[in-house]
Parts: C-alpha cells; sequence; structure tokens
C-alpha cells in the first residue's frame, strides 16, 4: 500500500527503491494492467554506532579533528544550517563546534564564571533559522544567546538562583537545564525547562525587556512543586523536567527525567497528558503506554515524526515509531561502556544528548564517555 520507485527492470528482477518506514505486507505490482502480487515484504532498518568526535575514555579539553579531540562531559548537541554540530562541553565550561570534516574547535567560552565570554556548567542548547544559538547556562542561572560572529546577549536571569517571573534582567531561575526555540504566528519563543523549579518557562523573544512567565507546572507562589500530575497547563506536576522537541504542530514533547516518563504538552488545548512510560525500569519491544524508561534525559523528533529518546540511565537510545511502538535502537542497559559496531552491540555511558539531523543520522552526546556517538539508519 505505500508506493515504490521502480529503478529498474530486466527479464528477472525488478529493482525498487524501498520507501521510508513502508513497514511489513505483500508486494503487488501491475504490469501491463496485470495485477501481480509478491511475497511478503519484511521492511528492516539497521543501526551502526561510531564515535564521531572526542577520545572516549579520556576527558579534556584539546582541539582536533574527530577522535583526536577530546571533550568533558558533553551535554547536548544542535545543528546550523551550514552542517556544523554545536556541543555543550560543560565541565570545560565551552560550547564548541564540530565541522563537517570533524574538525572540533571552540565556539564560546572556555572560561569558567558569570562575566560575558564564561560559563558555568552550560548544559542545553537552542538554535534559530539564523544560526543565533541560544545556551542554558545552568550554573549561572541564566539564558544567553550567541550569534553568529560571536557576539552575546544576556536573555534572562544571571542575578543568583530563585522563582521570578517578570523582565529577563529580574527574572530568576533554578538550575535551567534545556532550551526549546519555536518560532510560531504569536512570535518566536523560548521554552526553557528550569530543572530544579519543576516548572516549564515561557520567555517572548518579540521584545526588548525578554519577559519571562510560567508556561506548564507550578507558579513561584507555589511552595511544593515537585510531583507527577496531567491537566491543564498550571495544574500539571513535573520532576527535574529537560530535554524538549517540538513534534508536529502545537505539541510539545518532554522528557520528564525524574518521573521516568515522556509527557506531551498541546499547545492549542493548554493540557499536560503522559506520551509513554511509567515507573523507572527498562521495557521496551512494547506499545509506548507499557514502556519503561530511566531518566530520560532528551528527545529528538525526525521529520516521518519518529521520536529518539536519550534513555540517560539505561545508556540506550530509544525510538517510537508513528504507529506507538517502543524500541531500543542502540545501547544495552545491562552492559555500560564504551563499544562501537551495530546498534544491539553497541555501548554508551549516561548518554544525555540527542540529535536526528534529518539525513539518516543520529548523533548522540555520550556524557560518561566525554565523546560525540554517530548512528547512522540504513
Amino acid at each position: 500500500g505505500t508506493p515504490g520507485e521502480v529503478l529498474g527492470v530486466t527479464d528477472t528482477e525488478v529493482t525498487v527503491k524501498v520507501p521510508a518506514m513502508a513497514y511489513t505486507g505483500p508486494i503487488t505490482m501491475e504490469v501491463d494492467g496485470f495485477d501481480l502480487t509478491g511475497p511478503e515484504f519484511v521492511y528492516e532498518l539497521t543501526y551502526t554506532v561510531e564515535t564521531f568526535a572526542g577520545t572516549p575514555g579520556e576527558p579534556g579539553y584539546e582541539e582536533g579533528t574527530g577522535t583526536a579531540a577530546k571533550f568533558e562531559e558533553p551535554k547536548h548537541l544542535v545543528k546550523d544550517s551550514g552542517g556544523n554540530i554545536f556541543v555543550t562541553d560543560m565541565a570545560n565550561f565551552a560550547i564548541r563546534k564540530i565541522a563537517p570534516d570533524g574538525e572540533v574547535t571552540t565556539f564560546a567560552g572556555g572560561q569558567f564564571g558569570n562575566g560575558e565570554g564564561e560559563f558555568r556548567y552550560p548544559n542545553g542548547l537552542a538554535i534559530d533559522g539564523d544560526d543565533n544559538i541560544y545556551v542554558a547556562d545552568t550554573g549561572n542561572n541564566r539564558i544567553v544567546m550567541i550569534d553568529p560572529n560571536g557576539d552575546w546577549t544576556m536573555i534572562a536571569g544571571g542575578g543568583g538562583f530563585g522563582y521570578v517571573n517578570g523582565p529577563g534582567a529580574g527574572a530568576r531561575f533554578r538550575s535551567p537545564t534545556k532550551i526549546l526555540f519555536e518560532e510560531g504566528s504569536g512570535g518566536s519563543t523560548l521554552y526553557v525547562s528550569d530543572t530544579n523549579n519543576d516548572a516549564i518557562r515561557r520567555i517572548s523573544l518579540d521584545d526588548d525587556q525578554y519577559l519571562v512567565g510560567t508556561y506548564a507546572g507550578p507558579g513561584p507562589e507555589i511552595d511544593q512543586r515537585e510531583g507527577y500530575m496531567d491537566g491543564s497547563l498550571l495544574d500539571a506536576r513535573f520532576k527535574s523536567p529537560r530535554g524538549m522537541a517540538k513534534s508536529g504542530e502545537g505539541t510539545i514533547l518532554l522528557a520528564d527525567s525524574g518521573n521516568h516518563r515522556i509527557r506531551s504538552i498541546d499547545q492549542d488545548a493548554g493540557t499536560v497528558g503522559t506520551f509513554a512510560g511509567g515507573n523507572r525500569d527498562h521495557v521496551t519491544d512494547v506499545p509506548r503506554s507499557e514502556a519503561r524508561f530511566r531518566n530520560p534525559s532528551d528527545i529528538s523528533v525526525a521529520g516521518d515524526s519518529t521520536i529518539y529518546i536519550a534513555d540517560s540511565e539505561n545508556s540506550c537510545i530509544r525510538q517510537i515509531d508513528p504507529e506507538g511502538h517502543v524500541t531500543t535502537i542502540a545501547g544495552n542497559p545491562n552492559s555500560v561502556g564504551n563499544n562501537d559496531g551495530p546498534g544491539a552491540e553497541a555501548q554508551f555511558n549516561f548518554p544525555l544528548g540527542v540529535l536526528h539531523t534529518g539525513e539518516g543520522e543520529i548523533y548522540v552526546a555520550d556524557t560518561d564517555n566525554h565523546a560525540i556517538r554517530k548512528i547512522t539508519i540504513d
């Protein structure tokens, strides 16, 4: 039922390009007006893991190409319009840049501090259509923007930790970890996982004051904020929320790390639900309602709506296909380490960032291996 592109025909063979996610079913052909039915076709993908940049198991701070470079606790990744990948190199207090040829350089930071050009344990990244990069500078409790020329703009926070809404300079966060940029009809917005406030904050980028408010979860007037509850945006409760990704129009998926679940925010209805997960565990090859995770930390959504999850404490990369089926595509929850190869044989060590680039490739911030890994989908 899914059309394929015929690439060539001989007397004995028809070569067809298989469409993505064709799934399983009988092959049918029409030849000169006759319908022919062939054998059952099984669609299978292979996932191959390799080390893309960094020296696994050897933390450090070195420039270089590919595995000659060194990172220390990389946390998150984004990709710009030129194909460059940017990584938060947390323990080096830097944003590193990996060019398409694998050359690693420092894009911003590299010094511990709270001034311009300095970071204190940077974590999440987001990028807009002009290649401006937004950084969740976790230890400084602030959000920073860096343009492609390396010029800085302080967006919000930075005056100590707390929970205060209002204009950016006066707003306060408590360990913001991940951020999501959205360009919509209502303007440009940043969503911030304010992890230790157990809330999702919203920053308007369309005014000079960068107004900060509470988007989902409890407001600052609530003393007991941590919890687990679905419902309206402000009635919902989270526990250590982290990575976010857009899934189609009007939906944000959230890695609710401390609750071991993937939550869904319906932006049109103004509600929060549970998309996948339950009690802390590892259960795979099941519908999403039966799946189990251990501290999922990041999410990336492909163009075909396939969802990729960094299941950190399980040291795996998980997939939720458009039919809602959950599988482990790389890594082994019972065998933490560092190993390249086919997905089932590969090993990770507490991966905290995942990025699907739309080119049959997934990049992983393999945090405790101090490396960037690449998963090739064939």
